[in-house]
């Protein structure tokens, strides 16, 4: 399965760009998640761009669960999706959490049923601490990065919002050509393409 390659950032722009690294993901599910009385509150809204490993056709599905759970028949799922790489879900789950599952991840998988087998086969993933979820002021809302298996067992991703400011030169709008640093590329390039 190939995904899309993203590069992710620790701090602002000006970052130093040591400090950042390349990341593989497999689609964006955009979703919130509330509390109320150790209830979380999950909304699946939509999924964007989904990667799947089958070729041509693609039939989402989210699966939700607390991990690590011993018993594999507490999930959630949502309504399978025909033939759709961006689907509309809108479905709304509900988790109790005893004290006791404080210390357990929210995991949200993505899944792709295949219609000619029937065989299922992980998109992509994201979990989200119990603990850190049940805080009075965490907000969860937004699109998040589908990750790998690995990755997406322990972490979640954010997707950036930020606005580019549109570039006044259309030669700088090529692809591999938006660093300012190098302005002795740009002459060179300038003169090359003839306007």
């Amino acid at each position: 399965m190939e995904g899309s390659l993203h590069r992710v950032s620790f701090g602002n722009q000006r970052a130093r760009r040591d400090l950042s690294f390349y990341l593989s993901t497999f689609g964006q599910l955009k979703l919130s998640i509330d509390t109320k009385d150790r209830v979380l509150l999950l909304h699946i809204i939509e999924g964007k761009g989904l990667i799947s490993k089958e070729p041509g056709v693609c039939d989402p599905y989210v699966k939700v669960s607390l991990i690590p759970e011993n018993n594999r028949m507490r999930f959630q799922k949502t309504q399978t999706i025909p033939d759709c790489r961006n689907p509309a879900f809108h479905e709304h789950f509900f988790f109790p959490v005893p004290e006791e599952d404080d210390h357990k991840r929210l995991l949200v998988t993505v899944w792709n049923r295949a219609s000619k087998t029937r065989k299922c086969a992980l998109i992509g993933c994201m979990s989200f601490g119990v603990k850190s979820l049940l805080a009075p002021d965490k907000e969860v809302s937004g699109w998040y990065y589908l990750l790998g298996e690995d990755l997406g067992r322990t972490k979640h991703l954010k997707v950036a919002r930020r606005r580019l400011r549109p570039l006044r030169d259309p030669l700088l709008r090529m692809p591999g050509c938006g660093d300012p640093d190098n302005g002795e590329e740009f002459k060179e390039l300038k003169s090359f393409v003839q306007l």
